[in-house]
């Protein structure tokens, strides 16, 4: 097979066009002679400190609480694990900025539990909590997939040879969450430190460093500083990126050879059954108050039921940005997939430098937050054709999300056999035919949460839109920026249910079309 053809050609133009070319042109823009006068400057140190503060906090609480729950659903009794993995995962179908809304509804100034005691949150306090429900569920499930490779034979090694719980946890278990564990630590830490949406909605005089760009970018126009800005976003992003991509994880390469034998111990499960429903409980608790101002007149003054806010977002076109969302979202999936799935095809089936050029590119997206990546493409693509239009909206998206869906038919097409393209020209059969009907039927699970992936984020996505939209092509979920910030509590509520809604009939589709298709092929295996 040929070590570099058109397909591999494209991709690299596309990648490069929209990867390296923003990310350099955004460079050359900066005014470096004041990037002395800008870490000099109070404001900035401020906000970098408060960013380093809470979210060296939220990802330590994040992280043990997502190891406490993947725990709980892989090594303890507790029923409805499926359930529970679902209902777990439900704060990543919501913007960021609604979790830091469900915090104001709860525990503001006005809030309905923090009104009667006297407090709120807003500030430090409503940034860590808010990032952690946010970032938690990344987290938990990385932790849920390294816990399902373990080799589990060594458990009863371990036993055999009289080690404790803690030497066992140190020899078997963490040897095999290592890698797990210090991934979902950069992610949960890049995540929460790259993130405007929640301390946007509960800051208020606390800054962040995202919202220290946020406000230098749309407020003042300085993308020179706002540039300068994200390079210290990028810090935390780079370094998760080049532990990923050169820090081998050795345990993957073995099979688990049994499931593991969970022993009784009521105890145990009692509490770790009651930390997870309460988890569980309080984010639909939050969700719940999203239903609950949408229906109210006013949440500080009258909370007598009302369909105004609905009245208000529909005289306001609130199809308009629906449509905008949805198109964006599905053409970001469909196109999003195509050329993820074939990327990776490239990369993962055939052989070469080229491919591992392409390898490299395709993950680089991991390393560049959302804000960033907006900022870079406004600077590069301001002045031309594609600004403020549907087709960049929706080339950002597919950029902003193309590592993890790319990384997903990467490593299922690597399981595939790999003789099947040399028996295909062997026996003159086309290339094109092997993958339509052979390739394709093999990955088609892993290709239906590709598209759910880049539909999902898309849906949600504000970070990496914010500088490139316009009122024509604005897509929902910056409604809710908007709304809060003129403290429309129920018109942002009623904007946060309509993603959710979306989002949970989407995933639930998919895991519909699965299970289907899993009890088919298991009736015509019977058969």
């Amino acid at each position: 097979m040929k070590k570099f053809n058109i397909s591999q050609f494209l991709i690299l133009i596309f990648l490069i066009t929209f990867v390296i070319f923003p990310l350099g042109r955004m460079l050359l823009m900066v005014k470096w002679a004041n990037f002395g006068t800008l870490i000099a400057s109070s404001s900035f140190k401020e906000a970098l400190i408060n960013s380093l503060l809470v979210t060296s906090i939220a990802t330590i609480i994040a992280i043990l609480i997502a190891y406490i729950l993947a725990f709980t659903l892989n090594r303890t009794n507790i029923k409805h694990r499926a359930v529970l993995k679902l209902l777990l995962t439900i704060p990543m179908l919501i913007p960021s900025i609604s979790h830091g809304l469900g915090l104001i509804n709860l525990f503001g100034t006005n809030g309905l539990i923090s009104k009667g005691l006297g407090f709120n949150i807003i500030g430090m306090p409503g940034i860590i909590i808010g990032s952690i429900l946010y970032s938690f569920p990344i987290a938990f499930l990385m932790f849920d997939d390294g816990f399902k490779y373990i080799d589990n034979n060594l458990y009863d090694t371990a036993h055999v040879l009289g080690l404790n719980k803690w030497q066992t946890f140190k020899t078997v278990t963490f040897t095999y969450l290592k890698k797990p564990f210090l991934s979902a630590v950069f992610a949960t830490f890049t995540m929460i430190f790259t993130d405007y949406g929640v301390p946007l909605a509960v800051g208020g005089k606390f800054i962040t460093l995202p919202v220290f760009l946020y406000k230098e970018v749309i407020g003042l126009l300085d993308f020179s500083k706002g540039t300068m800005i994200g390079l210290f976003l990028l810090i935390p992003a780079l370094i998760s990126f080049l532990f990923d991509t050169f820090f081998k994880d050795y345990a993957h390469n073995n099979l688990k050879s049994k499931d593991y034998v969970i022993k009784e111990n009521k105890l145990r499960d009692n509490v770790l059954k009651i930390l997870t429903y309460t988890l569980i409980t309080f984010v639909f608790i939050l969700l719940g108050s999203f239903i609950y101002y949408a229906f109210i007149n006013s949440p500080v003054l009258d909370h007598s039921f009302s369909l105004k806010h609905f009245d208000y977002i529909l005289a306001n076109n609130v199809g308009k940005y629906l449509f905008n969302s949805l198109l964006i979202a599905l053409l970001v999936s469909i196109l999003g997939t195509i050329i993820a799935y074939f990327c990776a095809y490239e990369t993962a089936r055939v052989k070469g430098k080229f491919s591992r050029l392409l390898h490299i590119l395709a993950i680089v997206s991991l390393a560049i937050p959302g804000i960033v990546l907006g900022l870079s493409f406004t600077t590069s693509f301001k002045s031309t054709f594609l600004h403020n239009t549907f087709t960049i909206l929706i080339i950002v998206n597919i950029i902003h999300f193309f590592a993890s869906p790319y990384l997903m038919a990467y490593n299922a097409l690597q399981k595939i056999n790999p003789n099947f393209e040399m028996v295909a020209k062997t026996c003159n059969i086309s290339l094109f035919k092997i993958i339509k009907d052979v390739i394709i039927p093999n990955t088609k699970i892993t290709i239906r949460e590709m598209f759910s992936y880049f539909f999902v984020n898309s849906m949600i996505t504000i970070s990496a839109v914010t500088f490139l939209y316009n009122t024509k092509t604005m897509p929902l979920a910056l409604l809710i920026n908007n709304y809060e910030g003129n403290l429309m509590l129920g018109e942002a509520a009623i904007i946060s249910l309509i993603i959710l809604i979306i989002n949970i009939i989407l995933k639930l589709g998919i895991y519909l079309i699965n299970r289907y298709e899993s009890r088919k092929d298991a009736y015509e295996y019977n058969i």
